[in-house]
């Protein structure tokens, strides 16, 4: 599988592509970039290279391409913390519910409602 690199600058018709060593086309929104540019890519190469993955690099403008790292990274981050306090969550509610708590009063002690719980544990 080919890898191709493509970066996205949004203009006011949609985005650009421009697709490394390759050339240029276009998409009218960021969720068809990565077909538009598969399309592209696959029109101007030979047969047996038609396996295709797109590394989309999107930009707007050097502050909102900053923010927009930094939201990732802390999306990342949190999504990791809540993986990690759902594990933990399984386990004490296994281990209170061995030791004889109804599923409100597991609740109650962990100072979470009753649905939350129920999301946690089910994850």
């Amino acid at each position: 599988m080919a890898l191709y690199e493509v970066h996205a600058r949004k203009w006011e018709n949609g985005w650009e592509l421009r697709v490394a060593g390759m050339g240029v086309t276009w998409s009218p929104t960021l969720g068809d970039a990565d077909s538009r540019a598969r399309e592209f890519i696959t029109s101007q190469v030979v047969q047996e290279e038609r396996a295709v993955h797109i590394d989309l690099h999107p930009h707007v403008n050097e502050d909102l391409d900053q923010l927009a790292v930094e939201t990732r990274r802390a999306l990342h981050t949190a999504d990791e913390a809540m993986r990690g306090a759902t594990a933990k969550a399984r386990e004490v509610v296994h281990g209170l519910t061995e030791a004889g708590l109804s599923p409100t009063d597991i609740a109650r002690y962990l100072g979470v409602p009753p649905q939350r719980l129920e999301q946690l544990v089910q994850g």
